[in-house]
């Protein structure tokens, strides 16, 4: 049994700092499926499709994907009618994996790893000048999903798994109101705080006729423990958790012929029910409807050209930018190109998405704090069947 130092260290080979693009998501779990706009539940583009649709296992060839994300994230704000903006601009490395092994022809098992989370540093305090921590705030969540399949009939597959969180928060420099001389007060910085947390996932996978393919998967809401240093401060009205939301979605996938193949997918995350960043938190994230699409197309025998392209709805309304400031997660459009290449030791896949700026003008009591966010992605993955 491992304890809280070894649960962690078995998790820091997974640096997740990331700024996501839907809520605290990125918009492509794999390195395929990161140059199609993230489409993935439908058969899957890559084994890490096991993450999304946990029945995708049956259809996906025994062997590991292995890829590393680097995301460069650019926030920008205003804070309550000062001047000046406050910008953070960082980046980031996210590795991720996913292996697949059949049993026999029915029943599957497999394993991936992943992350979420968001991230802002100002690099300067939320009151320009004045002598507090400079204004940060990270979230970081790696999930394990042990994953397993059962093809309950030649053309239909499903699946099930069990996902295991960890969640590291620390928030520096958050500017709480002011005392009764106009000073501002600064909640006291408690650094790194872990928490862990358990959810589940059920997908389906149906290949209709040939070449034809839908998937339908739900993912319960994954409820951590408490974040104990800030439930009396920062997170009190949600006794110390983020939770990450319940989501569900339903996709389809067709190869035309040889060489294309399209594929999309409608997702749906219900932020609002989540402990911490919904109605019952601090951030008020409203519900948010995906669609993505995207395509493959084989140009010579050993390439692969992909394109894609995401929308989400906004978790952020106008009223809730001032709250926000610290998590500044807002850039809901990316679009998406990947290229892969098959050598005798397995495939090389590259992908690059530039989530398009997104701009919010506060409104209400959040008048004067507005925020901006885009984001690049540049991921480079490998994959090998065994």
């Amino acid at each position: 049994m491992l304890n809280k130092k070894g649960i962690i260290l078995l998790f820091s080979c997974i640096p997740i700092y990331a700024q996501a693009f839907n809520g605290v998501y990125l918009t492509g779990s794999g390195q395929v499926s990161s140059g199609m706009g993230g489409v993935s539940l439908a058969e899957g583009m890559d084994r890490t499709s096991i993450y999304d649709n946990p029945a995708n296992l049956a259809y996906q060839n025994n062997g590991l994907d292995a890829q590393i994300s680097l995301l460069n994230i650019r926030s920008r704000a205003t804070f309550l009618n000062q001047p000046e903006d406050f910008k953070s601009d960082k980046f980031i490395p996210i590795p991720s994996l996913a292996v697949v092994k059949h049993y026999n022809d029915q029943l599957s098992f497999g394993l991936s790893v992943t992350g979420a989370g968001a991230a802002v540093d100002y690099d300067e305090p939320a009151i320009h000048g004045f002598p507090a921590d400079k204004a940060k705030d990270n979230l970081a969540i790696a999930q394990a999903s042990p994953t397993l399949s059962y093809k309950v009939l030649p053309n239909l597959s499903l699946g099930v798994s069990l996902d295991l969180g960890i969640q590291q928060f620390r928030a520096k420099g958050v500017l709480a109101g002011v005392d009764t001389q106009g000073t501002p007060i600064f909640l006291e910085g408690h650094g790194n705080q872990w928490a862990y947390g358990l959810g589940g996932s059920l997908g389906a996978t149906w290949e209709v006729q040939p070449n034809w393919w839908l998937g339908a998967a739900y993912h319960s809401e994954m409820r951590f423990s408490k974040l104990d240093e800030y439930k009396d401060d920062l997170l009190a009205s949600s006794q110390g958790r983020i939770n990450l939301p319940e989501r569900y979605g339903i996709g389809i996938k067709h190869k035309v012929n040889d060489r294309l193949t399209l594929a999309a997918d409608i997702l749906r995350m219900n932020w609002q029910d989540a402990d911490g960043l919904g109605q019952k938190g601090s951030f008020n994230w409203q519900n948010q409807t995906i669609y993505r699409a995207g395509l493959d197309y084989q140009y010579r025998p050993k390439d692969h050209i992909r394109f894609g392209y995401s929308h989400a709805d906004v978790v952020v309304d106008a009223q809730d930018t001032l709250v926000n400031f610290y998590a500044n997660a807002i850039a809901n459009q990316a679009w998406s190109i990947g290229y892969g290449h098959e050598f005798s030791l397995g495939t090389l896949n590259l992908a690059y998405e530039y989530a398009v700026n997104k701009k919010i003008e506060g409104s209400g009591n959040s008048f004067g704090t507005n925020l901006s966010n885009q984001n690049h992605v540049f991921t480079l993955g490998f994959s090998k069947s065994f």
